[in-house]
C-alpha cells in the first residue's frame, strides 16, 4: 500500500506533523493515497486535509495539454 509506505517514511524521519502539500500527477491512486494519509493524520490528531494538500503537477498538466493539442491538429498520431 502506497499510503503505508509514505506514512512509514514520514514516521522514520519525524515528518508526520509537517505535511503541508503533496505534489502528484493526476492519477486517481494519488487521491486514494491522500485520503489514506488524511485518515492516518486524524487518528494521530494531526490537522491534514487531502483536498487542500493536493498540488497538481503543472509540468504534467502542460504536457497532457500539449499532447491533446498536437493530436487535435494531426501533428502526431
Amino acid at each position: 500500500n502506497l499510503a503505508e509506505a509514505v506514512w512509514n517514511t514520514l514516521e522514520l524521519y519525524g515528518l508526520k506533523d509537517r505535511i503541508m502539500g503533496v505534489v502528484c500527477d493526476n492519477a486517481m491512486n494519488n487521491d486514494t493515497l491522500l485520503e489514506s494519509l488524511e485518515a492516518k493524520c486524524v487518528t494521530e490528531g494531526i490537522k491534514f486535509s487531502h483536498k487542500k494538500a493536493r498540488i497538481r503537477c503543472l509540468p504534467h498538466i502542460v504536457h497532457l495539454s500539449a499532447m491533446q493539442l498536437l493530436e487535435g491538429i494531426s501533428a502526431i498520431k
